[in-house]
């Protein structure tokens, strides 16, 4: 009977990708309650705070949109401590990284503009 409980565990147990190992890495470390980024693979980067985990899924609860998520480790693509910025015209978190480079080739292209202005009179 013995020999039949662990066929039965070893179906269970899902073997992970690299990527879904690594991630798997980062969440055991995390304790609850931590502040989390969350990028998935094929969705927006999500940010919320750590609740829990188990062997093939980790829960979270997403404050932006007020709601428990639960993703297994393959849906996610990487697992970063804290928050990103918030961005107060949709009132949601966002990555700074991105919000900077953003800002950079804004602040360029205005810069370029008014290089071309002030170059034709």
């Amino acid at each position: 009977m013995s020999l039949s409980v662990v066929n039965i565990e070893a179906q269970t147990s899902i073997a992970l990708s690299n990527r879904a190992e690594s991630v798997k890495r980062k969440i055991v470390q995390l304790a609850s309650g931590d502040k989390i980024s969350v990028v998935r693979l094929h969705a927006e980067e999500e940010y919320g705070t750590f609740q829990s985990s188990d062997a093939n899924e980790f829960t979270f609860y997403d404050i932006d949109r007020k709601s428990t998520v639960t993703l297994t480790f393959e849906e996610v693509k990487k697992v970063k401590d804290g928050y990103g910025g918030y961005n107060s015209l949709n009132r949601r978190h966002t990555d700074r990284t991105k919000a900077l480079v953003a800002g950079l080739i804004l602040a360029g292209a205005l810069a370029g503009l008014l290089v071309a202005v002030a170059v034709s009179k």
